[in-house]
């Protein structure tokens, strides 16, 4: 059986590299006219969430600087100072055109550190324009500033600061990889699988991350009303998920918290969210070569987590993930999640990650799956992560090129 030839060698291990701390834009949430599609003017009573013009680093924004009364040079932004200047006056001292901004409507579900809303994207050709609907749905993420100082007390794994930084992060590799300064979060997100921000803002009580909305729920959701998928149809999600996978591996990221419930499908492909546990991958020096990661404390699903995530082992960012999208496949295909957690006193664990996953599902649950589709779950799902299939391999295993 081929062994995994992605993974690093097992020495040296290293902590993994810090991201560029985020940089938010002031906002101001007002109540205002907004022009729906069908040329209609309704008032909208503190719904619309507007930028001012201001911006700051994360932690500046969200004084979370722990008693600091200044910050280091490096990590303030360019357009951030003691006296932060607005970027909405040109050098003549008139206002910039305020083109866009956000209309709030209802919650779409409760979130770590606040709530997910529905919204629609505004925009006006001048100040003095009525805001106007366009046919652009958004997402917009609130999390409370106090839930964000009170989880960093608390150290709690999801850090949002680290989660928009991942995803500030992978809009500067995509508009690098396309060779332009500014790209569409939008379009990024479609053709990367991986979920863009459209903004990234602040006010005194919260912090706020637009996101493009996705029309299709989550792929968790999606399986509990059908049951499982067809092997056509996991395939088909698979392939897309793969697609999100290997740009956050060309991107040096590590998600750590891949999972049907942070999958959400959007016209039939599937975009990977919920970037609040995503690491950067530590490499060489030259960047040749990627190492493991150190041990960290236990964090994530207990379904969708690697073994050595689990027992606080030293990891591999790229394997760890592979094994997340394996348990993804094997809930698709069969309906059920494979195990109560990733451990050998797990009984189901223990024989499905020792290689008698074949015989189970083909003796005992009688599940009618086909025998490379059995195959592909079994090579995603051993043990040693020496002995599981790379992403490469799994797009290359018969299962896959039907």
């Amino acid at each position: 059986m081929d062994r995994n030839n992605d993974y690093p060698p097992d020495l040296p291990t290293s902590d993994p590299p810090s991201f560029q701390e985020p940089t938010l834009d002031c906002c101001v949430i007002i109540s205002t006219d907004v022009r729906d599609r069908d040329g209609n003017t309704h008032f909208r009573r503190d719904a619309v969430i507007v930028k001012n013009g201001q911006s700051a680093p994360f932690n500046r924004a969200g004084d979370l600087l722990d008693g600091k009364d200044e910050m280091d040079d490096s990590s303030i932004d360019s357009s951030s100072s003691d006296e932060i200047q607005s970027d909405e006056e040109d050098s003549d001292n008139h206002p910039k055109q305020n083109e866009i901004a956000y209309l709030i409507h209802e919650d779409i579900r409760d979130a770590i550190h606040g709530r997910v809303i529905r919204g629609t994207v505004l925009r006006r050709s001048n100040p003095d324009d009525v805001w106007t609907e366009t046919t652009e749905q958004c997402a917009i993420k609130e999390m409370s500033w106090e839930s964000i100082r009170n989880g960093r007390n608390e150290q709690m794994a999801e850090n949002p600061e680290d989660e928009i930084a991942a995803m500030q992060h992978l809009m500067r590799f995509y508009s690098n990889d396309l060779g332009v300064q500014e790209v569409s979060a939008t379009a990024g997100m479609r053709n990367t699988r991986i979920i863009m921000p459209l903004d990234c803002l602040y006010d005194h009580q919260n912090v706020y991350t637009i996101i493009p909305y996705c029309n299709g729920g989550e792929l968790f959701d999606l399986l509990g009303a059908r049951r499982r998928f067809t092997e056509d149809e996991s395939r088909h999600f698979l392939h897309s998920i793969l697609d999100g996978l290997e740009w956050l591996q060309r991107a040096g990221l590590t998600h750590k918290d891949i999972s049907l419930e942070n999958t959400m499908v959007d016209d039939e492909l599937t975009v990977i969210i919920d970037m609040g546990m995503c690491l950067r991958i530590p490499c060489a020096d030259d960047g040749a070569q990627r190492h493991l990661i150190k041990s960290r404390p236990r964090c994530g699903k207990r379904y969708y987590m690697a073994p050595e995530v689990y027992n606080e082992d030293p990891f591999d960012g790229h394997a760890v993930d592979m094994w997340a999208v394996g348990v993804c496949l094997f809930m698709m295909l069969t309906g059920q999640s494979p195990w109560e957690r990733p451990s050998i006193l797990d009984q189901k664990f223990r024989y499905f990650t020792n290689g008698y996953l074949t015989a189970i599902l083909t003796n005992h649950w009688n599940m009618g799956l086909s025998a490379d589709a059995i195959d592909l779950l079994q090579r995603m799902l051993l043990l040693d992560p020496r002995d599981r299939l790379s992403l490469q391999q799994v797009r290359q295993h018969p299962w896959m090129m039907v």
